[in-house]
């Protein structure tokens, strides 16, 4: 059943892709749909003679997956009226899917038996009908008047980075592989820039490039490089649908028929700019998506300390992991029957603080990591992790601390104090 319901999914998405472009490129609708059965064809007999996928191959299918989504996006920057690009377009948006849907069945079947590919013929055979009804339903109806050529590309490439993803071969969507890639390759780029340019690595050495070649490596600016990939094409084919010039109504002397013309010329730009609107949408939804993936919320549970006297230690370097990994650890200890918390943490330059996991200003519920920031859990307010050690707002309230080797140490009454005088006594007690 699972299978039937792959496929079925499978080729409703196909289809989808297929009808858009038949809808718009009438005249070309018997190539359009013959190309999309050789391209299915073509993708799974590929799949079938490689299976199964792995190591280079599966790597290669996965990179033409993503790199076709962005290849039909930006075909939309060049279209002309002939069948050269939808065509296009079919084969990148089916050829590696088909030949990846394949591929699951035979996982499928090789852990069940031969009844999957019975399930998979099924999922098909009611895929195909129901492409067949929607096609004759939608025979009579005119998709030129909702997309213009370049707006169907940018709205199916959407589609695509909707539902395409990896399905069962991955979680992550394409956006977020694709941010992901890029973030490898620019830190990769900048890894050997350094090497080349004898910049000196690690924190004990700065220079003036340490900063830009850092942001270069990070994972914002690879954000910032997938939004413009995916915002240049539709942006610009909304500009241009938007500069369209209007028609001439010079000639017309009746204002009735003058208005008839404007309205037309109107009620045409927001019916092509509608689904632009929602491509962008879209693309704007996945990005932040993406991002929240790359950077999920890090909140460890506090690890228990017991005070040695007056003192509290707390290894840099410990079973709990290292601190130069510049994630967040938090820290708890009990006094006469309150709990208090903190919050230890290496900041980009190097530095090892300390802190109450708690602020000045709200309820003392906390902070979680996410990427560069560390966010409060009640007003969500991002702090960036540079800041940490600086009082005020809501940053975590400084603490008195001291770095000896491998340990940092504090002072119990210390640390009571300070949470004493900035949370209130109520708070580490639960009252």
């Amino acid at each position: 059943m699972n299978a039937f319901l792959i496929t079925l999914r499978e080729l409703i998405e196909f289809s989808l892709i297929v009808l858009l472009l038949t809808g718009v490129y009438k005249d070309h609708k018997k190539t359009l749909i013959s190309s999309a059965v050789l391209v299915f064809i073509s993708g799974s007999l590929i799949s079938l003679a490689n299976y199964p996928l792995s190591g280079f191959l599966e790597k290669a299918y996965t990179g033409f997956m993503f790199y076709s989504f962005l290849m039909i996006l930006f075909m939309s920057l060049v279209l002309r009226e002939n069948v050269m690009y939808p065509v296009i377009c079919t084969i990148l948006a089916m050829l590696v899917p088909s030949a990846q849907l394949t591929s699951i069945i035979m996982d499928e079947a090789s852990l069940k038996g031969g009844s999957v590919f019975v399930f998979a013929l099924l999922g098909a055979v009611a895929g195909m009908l129901m492409f067949m009804i929607v096609l004759r339903i939608m025979s009579g109806f005119n998709l030129k008047r909702f997309f213009g050529m370049q707006g169907v590309m940018v709205f199916i490439s959407a589609f695509c980075f909707l539902f395409g993803g990896l399905h069962e071969f991955s979680s992550a969507s394409v956006v977020t592989s694709l941010q992901q890639g890029l973030n490898r390759f620019l830190t990769s780029f900048v890894i050997n820039l350094k090497e080349l340019l004898l910049v000196p690595q690690g924190h004990m050495i700065t220079t003036a490039l340490d900063g830009t070649l850092g942001f270069l490596a990070s994972a914002r600016f690879a954000m910032a490089v997938t939004a413009l990939i995916l915002f240049i094409p539709p942006v610009y084919v909304f500009i241009k649908l938007l500069f369209t010039p209007e028609p001439e109504t010079g000639g017309i002397e009746i204002n009735a028929e003058r208005r008839k013309v404007v309205a037309v010329y109107l009620d045409d730009l927001i019916r092509k700019g509608t689904p632009l609107l929602f491509s962008l949408i879209v693309s704007i939804v996945m990005l932040h998506a993406a991002n929240l993936e790359m950077n999920p919320k890090y909140d460890p549970e506090p690890i228990p300390v017991v005070a040695d006297g007056d003192m509290i230690t707390i290894g840099l370097t410990d079973k709990y992991g290292d601190v130069s990994d510049g994630r967040i650890r938090k820290y708890s200890f009990r006094h006469k029957g309150a709990a208090y918390r903190v919050i230890v943490m290496m900041r980009p330059d190097g530095e090892v603080v300390a802190a109450l996991d708690a602020c000045e200003i709200c309820p003392p519920t906390g902070y979680v990591q996410r990427g560069e920031h560390i966010i409060c859990k009640y007003c969500s307010t991002p702090i960036p992790v540079q800041s940490l050690g600086q009082s005020g707002g809501c940053n975590p309230i400084p603490v008195q601390y001291r770095i000896e080797g491998n340990n940092l140490t504090m002072i119990k009454d210390d640390i009571i104090r300070t949470h004493n005088k900035w949370v209130g006594k109520d708070a580490a007690t639960g009252h």
